[in-house]
């Protein structure tokens, strides 16, 4: 099922309006699809900087920014990337413990133990 998409105006002034017709030509789009793509990346830019910022300073898990940006706790914490991949796995695994208790589904979890082991990483 398509989700349901909303209109949006934005007011260019004639030059930007030109760069717009220019870019979106040469990616082959209409201006709604160039803007619709650029909102979106530039959108999802600034919220992983501000979830990666709060998750510095400990203010949130991120579990719970991935839950109020609608960003994936391992796109966060592979941006935040000062933990390199043996952080972004055990972070995968707890996610994995969280989501194997609440579902009272050890499969699960002895699965996602068996991947981080294959990644070489302990748990």
């Amino acid at each position: 099922m398509a989700a349901r998409k909303r209109t949006v105006s934005v007011r260019l002034d004639p030059a930007a309006e030109r760069r717009l017709e220019q870019a979106a030509k040469l990616l082959h789009q209409s201006r709604g699809a160039f803007l619709q793509r650029a909102g979106d990346a530039t959108a999802r830019q600034v919220l992983l900087e501000w979830a990666v910022a709060r998750h510095r300073r400990a203010e949130a898990s991120a579990s719970e920014l991935a839950e109020q940006t609608g960003l994936a706790v391992e796109e966060i914490m592979a941006a935040r990337g000062d933990g390199g991949k043996d952080e972004a796995l055990a972070q995968f695994l707890a996610s994995c413990r969280t989501v194997a208790e609440t579902q009272a589904n050890p499969e699960f979890l002895r699965l996602a133990e068996e991947a981080v082991a294959a990644a070489g990483v302990n748990g």
